[in-house]
């Protein structure tokens, strides 16, 4: 812990609340923080949390410190960042040895890497519009844009997964996965809050799917985030609230 005899005027003693109405946050997202070590805290009570605000500001400064040389990153110390964004990889595996097995015709099998790789170049530009961008009028367009590459994705894939020879390679250290820093959960989201929730967790699927051997669970998890995209935009289009949102769930 900081200097806990330091004088509380000019380091005060911060509570869970207080600092997540600072960064803009859930207020869980701090107790993450905490849990994880990422930010030190002392227990006032059963429940309630104090962090003083010389260790909130070494948090926030080691945080933009570490993630200084991330090309295009934002420089605000807002908030702690857990990772930069995760592209997936765009052809993840293919075997020659499969496909001439099965008399797959070589051009068949370079139309298909090719979609790949305009579907994940399509992929990242969507991500990279959206990765410093604050919510504004350009919101929508940016979820659009994201949801019609995550379309693409899911089309190369089921493409991809029909030849004979083409198989999922595992992409290691997914599990932190976000898609980019507006996006991310606890950010300043507008929509309905059932929405988000059911967007995080198939970004959450789509990580693990990632993490595995099988190009049908990654296509399932690409189909249902274009799918809950789609609801968001609705949404957004609508001007849906919380309370009006209708079942997020997507299968």
């Amino acid at each position: 812990m900081t200097d806990r005899e330091s004088d509380p005027a000019e380091d005060p003693w911060l509570t869970v609340a207080e600092i997540a109405a600072e960064l803009r946050v859930n207020p869980a997202t701090i107790r993450l923080w905490v849990s994880k070590g990422k930010l030190k805290a002392m227990r006032a009570g059963q429940r309630k949390l104090l962090v003083q605000r010389s260790e909130l500001n070494r948090m926030l400064e080691a945080s933009s410190h570490r993630y200084d040389d991330v090309p295009h990153a934002s420089q605000s110390a807002g908030y702690p960042r857990t990772a930069a964004p995760r592209r997936p990889v765009r052809v993840r595996s293919w075997s020659a040895y499969g496909a001439a097995k099965a008399n797959v015709p070589p051009e068949v099998r370079r139309d298909a890497v090719k979609e790949l790789q305009e579907a994940g170049a399509v992929w990242d530009a969507a991500l990279e519009a959206s990765e410093n961008a604050p919510p504004d009028p350009g919101f929508v367009n940016r979820l659009r844009a994201i949801a019609e590459a995550a379309e693409r994705q899911r089309d190369a894939l089921n493409r991809a997964r029909a030849i004979p020879g083409f198989s999922w390679k595992p992409v290691p250290d997914t599990e932190d996965m976000i898609l980019s820093n507006e996006l991310r959960p606890g950010a300043n989201r507008p929509g309905p809050e059932l929405l988000w929730d059911s967007f995080d967790l198939t970004v959450d699927r789509l990580a693990l799917a990632m993490e595995g051997n099988y190009a049908d669970l990654v296509y399932d998890e690409y189909r249902d985030l274009a799918i809950v995209l789609r609801k968001i935009i609705e949404a957004l289009e609508g001007g849906e609230d919380d309370d009006a949102a209708t079942d997020p769930s997507v299968s």
